[in-house]
C-alpha cells in the first residue's frame, strides 16, 4: 500500500521574503564588484580621461574600450599596473611620401615633418622643399592633427580611434651646383632654374661688373660648375664727382681709358697711370690750369684851385672834372680742380695818366648895397660866420697886465670892435653884423679860426652871442693881394642858428 504524503504549500509571504533577500544579495554583490574597480587615467595623444576598471592589464582595458593597438602605436605606463596608474598611448598615423620619382608609405609617430620623413627613410638635402597639401613648409613644422571618425559602437565620446586617412608629403629636391670664386670652391643647393636666381636664392650678391661663366641666364643642371669673377671695388674722384666703381682693369691707366677720362695739359693723377689696381684703391685726378688775368687799379688825381677874374667872388665852378689814372697789372693764376692755388705778378704799368681836377674860384669884386635896420650899407663881400661875444673881464686876461681892456690894434675893448681870424677878415676891415651893428676888425684871439667872429662889448653892456650870423664886409675892399678869395668852410657847430636871418635885403 502506497502512502502519499501531502505537504502543506508555502505561504505567499514567505515566497516574497525569499525574493527580496535574493535581490538584496545580488545588489550587495554588485556593490562589492563596483567597489572593487580601480581608478586609472588613460591618455591618448595628449588627451586624458579618468576611468575605473576591473581590467587586469592595460591591454584588457583597451579591449574593454574597443581600442585596438596598431603595431606602430606606443604604449607606456607611469607605474606598474594598479590603482592610479597612468596609461600613455601615442598613436601612429599612415604617411605617404612622394620623393625622387617614387612613392613611399610608412607609419609615424613623429611630431615634425623632418622626423616623419625620417620614419619614411627619406633624407633631406640642403634647400630641399617639403610640400604639405601643396604648400611649402619648413622641416621643423609640426604635423597637423590626425582626422578622427568615430566607428560604430564606439563606447566613449573621446576621439581615440586610429585615423585611416594617410598624410601626404612631397619633397622637391634641390639641385647642387659648384661656385668657384677667387680660387675657392663651394657647393650650394637651389630650387632655381637659372644661375642668377640660384645665387640670389643663396644670398650671393652680384655687383655691377661681376662676370659669370656660364652667363646669369644659363639653365641649372645637376653638378654644374659656375665661375664667378668678382670685379674689383675702386673709388674714382675727378671733376668734382666721386664714383664707386667695380672693374677688371689691371692699372690706373686702363681704368681711366675704360671710363673715358682723359688727362689734359698739366693734369695729374694719383696713383700714377702705371700703378697696379688693388681692391678699394682711390684714384684722384687733379685738373691743373693756368690763366692770365689783368687787374686795373685806379690811382687818385690831384685837385687844384685856379682863379677866375670873370667869376664873382665867393662863387666857384668846375673847370675840369679830372680823371683818375689806371695802374694795370698782369697776373698768371694757377688753378687746381677749378680752385685758385697761386697767383704770380708778371708785370705792371701805368695804362692811363691821371688828369687833375680844376676848380675855378671867383675873384671879381663888385659893389653891392643892402638895406638894414641901421640904414643902407655898401659892401663888397657877404659871408656867413659863427658869432660869439666877449668883454674885458670875460677875455681871460689878467686885469693887472698893461694891455688889459685893449685889443690887438690898441683899441679900447668894447662894442664896435670885433675879434677875427686875419686869414678870413683883414685887420681894420669895417663890417656890419645885423643885430650888433657897425664894427671894425681890431682884435684877434687864440680861439678864433676860420669863419668865427667874437663881438666885443664893455663889461656893462655885455650880451651873449652863440649863433650863426650874416657878416657884411663894407666897401671899399682891400687890395687884391690881401683878399683871401677861398674861405674855409669851418667851424661847424651842430644845432646853431641865426635869429637875424631875413633882416638884410641884398640889392
Amino acid at each position: 500500500m502506497t502512502t502519499l504524503t501531502i505537504r502543506p504549500s508555502r505561504s505567499p509571504i514567505l515566497i516574497l521574503a525569499s525574493g527580496t533577500l535574493l535581490l538584496l544579495l545580488a545588489l550587495a554583490g554588485l556593490w562589492r564588484w563596483q567597489a572593487a574597480a580601480m581608478p586609472v587615467i588613460l591618455e591618448i595623444d595628449g588627451q586624458a580621461v579618468a576611468l575605473t576598471t576591473h581590467a587586469t592589464s592595460p591591454e584588457a582595458l583597451l579591449r574593454e574600450l574597443g581600442y585596438v593597438l596598431h603595431p606602430n602605436d606606443a604604449l607606456s605606463l607611469s607605474s606598474p599596473w594598479g590603482p592610479g596608474v597612468r596609461l600613455h598611448v601615442q598613436r601612429a598615423r599612415p604617411l605617404r611620401v612622394l620623393a625622387d620619382g617614387r612613392e613611399r608609405k610608412a607609419w609615424t609617430r613623429a611630431r615634425t615633418l623632418a622626423d616623419a620623413l625620417a620614419d619614411a627613410q627619406v633624407a633631406l638635402a640642403p634647400a630641399d622643399v617639403i610640400l604639405l597639401q601643396e604648400q611649402p613648409r619648413a622641416a621643423d613644422a609640426v604635423l597637423p592633427p590626425a582626422i578622427w571618425t568615430p566607428p560604430a559602437g564606439w563606447r566613449t565620446a573621446h576621439p581615440w580611434q586610429q585615423t585611416t586617412t594617410p598624410l601626404t608629403l612631397q619633397v622637391q629636391r634641390a639641385t647642387p651646383i659648384t661656385i668657384q670664386e677667387q680660387g675657392l670652391s663651394h657647393t650650394v643647393w637651389t630650387q632655381a632654374t637659372t644661375i642668377a636666381a640660384a645665387l640670389a636664392e643663396n644670398n650671393i650678391p652680384l655687383h655691377k661688373g661681376d662676370e659669370l661663366i656660364p652667363g646669369p641666364e644659363a639653365v641649372i643642371k645637376p653638378g654644374m660648375k659656375v665661375l664667378l669673377r668678382r670685379a674689383m671695388p675702386v673709388t674714382l674722384v675727378a671733376d668734382g664727382k666721386t664714383w664707386h666703381l667695380r672693374t677688371h682693369q689691371a692699372t690706373v691707366g686702363d681704368l681711366l681709358r675704360a671710363q673715358g677720362l682723359l688727362l689734359l695739359g698739366e693734369d695729374s693723377v694719383q696713383p700714377p697711370l702705371t700703378a697696379t689696381l688693388h681692391p678699394n684703391t682711390t684714384i684722384r685726378i687733379t685738373r691743373i690750369a693756368q690763366q692770365v688775368l689783368y687787374q686795373d687799379e685806379l690811382t687818385p688825381f690831384e685837385t687844384v684851385w685856379e682863379p677866375d677874374d670873370d667869376l664873382l667872388i665867393d662863387t666857384r665852378r668846375v673847370g675840369d672834372e679830372g680823371q683818375p689814372g689806371v695802374l694795370r697789372r698782369r697776373y698768371r693764376v694757377h688753378y687746381e680742380n677749378g680752385q685758385e692755388v697761386a697767383r704770380e705778378l708778371e708785370d705792371e704799368w701805368l695804362a692811363q695818366e691821371p688828369r687833375r681836377k680844376v676848380i675855378l674860384y671867383g675873384r671879381k669884386v663888385v659893389q653891392r648895397t643892402a638895406m638894414t635896420p641901421d640904414g643902407p650899407i655898401t659892401y663888397w663881400r657877404k659871408l656867413r660866420a659863427y658869432t660869439t661875444s666877449y668883454s674885458p673881464k670875460r677875455s681871460g686876461t689878467d686885469p693887472s697886465l698893461p694891455w688889459y681892456g685893449h685889443t690887438r690894434l690898441g683899441f679900447t675893448a668894447g662894442k664896435g670892435v670885433v675879434g677875427v681870424d686875419p686869414a678870413v677878415v683883414n685887420m681894420s676891415q669895417k663890417l656890419y653884423v645885423p643885430g650888433y651893428g657897425f664894427a671894425i676888425a681890431g682884435d684877434t684871439g687864440s680861439g678864433l679860426h676860420g669863419r668865427h667872429l667874437d663881438l666885443g662889448y664893455s663889461d656893462d653892456d655885455y650880451e651873449s652871442w652863440h649863433w650863426w650870423s650874416d657878416v657884411y664886409l663894407l666897401w671899399p675892399p682891400p687890395p687884391s693881394y690881401a683878399i683871401n678869395y677861398v674861405l674855409p668852410d669851418w667851424p661847424r657847430y651842430k644845432g646853431s642858428r641865426n635869429p637875424f636871418s631875413g633882416l638884410v635885403q641884398e640889392q
